[in-house]
Order: structure tokens, then C-alpha cells, then sequence
């Protein structure tokens, strides 16, 4: 396809007005962080609907991980017991590691695993009290797998106290991080170009108001561009195909 052939169909495609829901009346709405200054009218209202790369679409958990060729959940989780329940997801920021985290979920308690998760963000150098209230407790459950999503997050003595602690009650330990950690790497994230190329044709699929955009529309040496900018985060490439989409619509 030339390249004006498929800038004009992806504008075509983009360019199409859905039903709204309404966001208020002040002309701006927050996404991914950011804030938006739109233009509202009696006839068209534009709502988070209006875009497929919007939060809710993209969130952790709400678009279903894509597993490398000759891996899979039930794989890992298999792999997970074979180091007694201890075991690490690495990958830079944006790579999917709690898109996995929430994939694997269903499977651990299914392998008779009892989850206790915690989600650490910037700042949150220890664990929450009831969780250590918890971990710290002398009651013994071989059961109960700790999973901390932000392990880097942790100073290094609580990191110690964590591991120590699981080791005592007999329980898992399953974390993310950035880099590698004094734990087992159970799998490496590395998402490429052409992975996010069909993660975001699925997210243009994934609703019947949304019409479905053919891979050539969203050309692969974009998606490489936006992710060498980006340093890999999948997040951050979302964050510019939804600006695209938004400015593709302002083009009416």
C-alpha cells in the first residue's frame, strides 16, 4: 500500500464519529495522565468511547497478555512451582508485567495458590502494615504466594525482611522489577514492534464501535519509532497513538 493510500485509509477509518456518554461540560478530560482540551458541542459530546488507546481499554487486566511462541500461562506457573513458588518478572517499564501479573492470577489460584498481591509506586519503600502484619505472623502457610508488583521499589533491608519472612512462613514469593533481583528470573519482557503493531489493531477490534484498522494502517516503522523513543514502554506508545487518533479526529 503507498504511503498516502494508507495515511488516507487510516484517517478514513479514524476518522468516523461514535456514540458519546458525556464528560462534562468544561471542554477537558484526563487520559493516561495527561489533560485534554476538546471541543464540545450539543450534537457531539466526545467521551473516553470515542478513542480505542483510552485508559480503560489499555489498563493493566483489560487487554489480555500476549504470550511468546512456545510459552504460555499454565507454563509458567508450572515453572513457578518447580523453584518452590519463588520467582521474578523482569522487563523496563511499560513491557507488560502486570498485564501478566493479572493473567497469571486466575492460574495460581487454580494451582491452589493463595494470592496476596501488592502494587508498590514511587516512594513506597516498605510493604503496607497489614501485609507485614501478616508476613511477620509465626503462623505457617505453605499455601499463600506474596506477589509484589514494584519489587524495586523496596529499600534493600525491607527486601530482606520480606524474603526472610516468606521463607519462615513457607510461603511464595512472586515479584516484578525493572532489573534482576536476588530471586529466580521466572521470564524476561521484551515486547517489539510488531507485538504492539497487533496489540493495537486488537484494541481497534475489541468493540463493536470501533471499526476494525488493518495492520498496514498503522504503519510498523511508526510503532519502531515511537518505541525507540519511548525506550520500550508500551504504555508511552499507546499514549502516542491515542494523540494520533485525537488529532486524526480534529482533522474533520
Amino acid at each position: 500500500m503507498a504511503a498516502g493510500g494508507g495515511s488516507r485509509r487510516l484517517e478514513e477509518l479514524w476518522n468516523r464519529r461514535l456514540p458519546a456518554d458525556g464528560l462534562g461540560e468544561r471542554g477537558f478530560f484526563i487520559d493516561y495522565g495527561r489533560t485534554h482540551r476538546i471541543s464540545l458541542s450539543k450534537n457531539a459530546v466526545p467521551s473516553r468511547f470515542d478513542n480505542p488507546f483510552a485508559t480503560c481499554w489499555t489498563r493493566p487486566g483489560a487487554l489480555a497478555f500476549r504470550f511468546a511462541e512456545g510459552q504460555s500461562g499454565a507454563g509458567l506457573v508450572e515453572a513457578l512451582r518447580h523453584r518452590q513458588w519463588r520467582g521474578a518478572i523482569i522487563g523496563p517499564h511499560g513491557s507488560g508485567k502486570t498485564t501478566l501479573l493479572e493473567s497469571l492470577k486466575p492460574l495460581l489460584c487454580a494451582a491452589g495458590r493463595e494470592v496476596l498481591q501488592v502494587a508498590l509506586h514511587n516512594g513506597e519503600t516498605r510493604l503496607p502494615c497489614p501485609v507485614r502484619a501478616t508476613l511477620a505472623s509465626r503462623n505457617r502457610n505453605d499455601r499463600l504466594l506474596l506477589v509484589v508488583d514494584g519489587y524495586e521499589q523496596l529499600g534493600w533491608l525491607e527486601r530482606f525482611r520480606v524474603s526472610r519472612w516468606c521463607r519462615r512462613l513457607g510461603a511464595g514469593l512472586l515479584v516484578t522489577a525493572h532489573s534482576r533481583v536476588r530471586i529466580p528470573t521466572l521470564v524476561e519482557l521484551a515486547p517489539d514492534a510488531r507485538l504492539v503493531q497487533q496489540l493495537a489493531c486488537q484494541l481497534c477490534e475489541s468493540d463493536e464501535r470501533f471499526q476494525a484498522i488493518p495492520l498496514e494502517s498503522i504503519p510498523l516503522e511508526w510503532v519502531a519509532d515511537s518505541m525507540a523513543r519511548h525506550r520500550g514502554n508500551v504504555r508511552e506508545v499507546f499514549f502516542d497513538l491515542y494523540d494520533r487518533y485525537e488529532d486524526l479526529h480534529r482533522r474533520e
